[in-house]
């Protein structure tokens, strides 16, 4: 069925409204991007015929039970996608859930009640974690990180592999570090909780951990690389004012940049952190009772219980 243009639609005038409003701060980048989107596709909905008629005169009644269910049973069925999906049949438990959140959020700004339809909890097949052998040997190379000759990004590795062996943090948590955060003197870290399906309303929960010796060790390690890399003028004095960045973790070789030392985000910590880890794979794999270390970081830190968090 061709597109009827919806712009002129009563309910996506007063959506487009409501989405404005629903993106203002304290609403984070990334929740207003998957806000943004829902909307698009509620457009698009309306536009390709997906919902009943009577969507486009309000807002009421585009988010109404039958209008809703029927936008979630056409998104998952791949029916509002600009390119055709690979799978239209097979809509990814996240991406429906985003899509459930979102509605949500938006009722509520508009002060509307949704009802959803109702669906079967997905099944989660989380992948093995990483074995208490292979950590004991990660925990022990941590000691090595001041030899010399070690990269920029095995030093790097191994003092992210450290964090996250004790503290259990995530990705996202390991990204929004600063080097404010540590505290080597007394050997802690200052980490705030990013667990997923957070309710947004919540605030975050802070946490100061203890870190073991090997890591403090490899921290420092990574603390003095991290200021050659971060130096916005070689010539002019170290410090807070002449570097790139606070981020704890940056890039430690251009990568579509002109120069190292930029923030490492969500993607590429994931990038940097498989490449690593195949390296550091190669070097271990003579060692009694390795086992390659999966690609992806989420295998270690569920292999790990977290210290008690000290007091703030």
């Amino acid at each position: 069925m061709a597109d009827t243009p919806a712009a002129a639609a009563p309910s996506i005038a007063a959506l487009d409204t409501l989405v404005d409003h629903a993106c203002r701060p304290p609403t984070g980048t990334s929740r207003a991007k998957q806000l943004r989107w829902v909307a698009g596709e509620l457009r698009t909905a309306l536009e390709r015929g997906a919902l009943p008629p009577a969507a486009g005169r309000s807002l009421g009644a585009l988010l109404a039970p039958d209008a809703l269910a029927a936008y979630l049973a056409a998104a998952g069925q791949g029916l509002l996608r600009r390119k055709p999906a690979a799978r239209p049949d097979h809509a990814p438990p996240a991406s429906l859930r985003v899509r459930e959140d979102c509605l949500r959020i938006l009722a509520a700004t508009a002060g509307l009640t949704v009802t959803l339809p109702a669906r079967e909890p997905a099944r989660v097949e989380l992948r093995p974690v990483v074995a208490a052998r292979p950590r004991g040997l990660l925990l022990a190379h941590l000691e090595q990180t001041t030899r010399p000759g070690h990269s920029d990004a095995r030093t790097r590795i191994l003092a992210i592999i450290g964090t996250v062996l004790d503290t259990g943090c995530r990705a996202g948590e390991l990204c929004a570090l600063r080097t404010t955060d540590l505290d080597l003197r007394r050997g802690t870290v200052r980490l705030t909780r990013l667990p997923q399906h957070r309710d947004p309303r919540t605030p975050p929960a802070t946490e100061t951990l203890p870190l073991s010796a090997a890591t403090r060790a490899a921290l420092r390690h990574w603390l003095t690389a991290r200021a050659r890399l971060t130096t916005r003028d070689p010539a002019a004095p170290p410090g807070p004012g002449n570097q790139t960045t606070d981020a704890l973790w940056v890039s430690v070789a251009p990568s579509g940049h002109p120069r190292p030392g930029l923030p490492l985000h969500f993607r590429g910590l994931a990038r940097a952190y498989a490449r690593a880890v195949d390296d550091l794979n190669t070097e271990m794999a003579g060692q009694p009772g390795w086992h390659p270390l999966p690609r992806r970081l989420e295998p270690l830190r569920r292999a790990v219980t977290p210290p008690p968090a000290r007091p703030e």
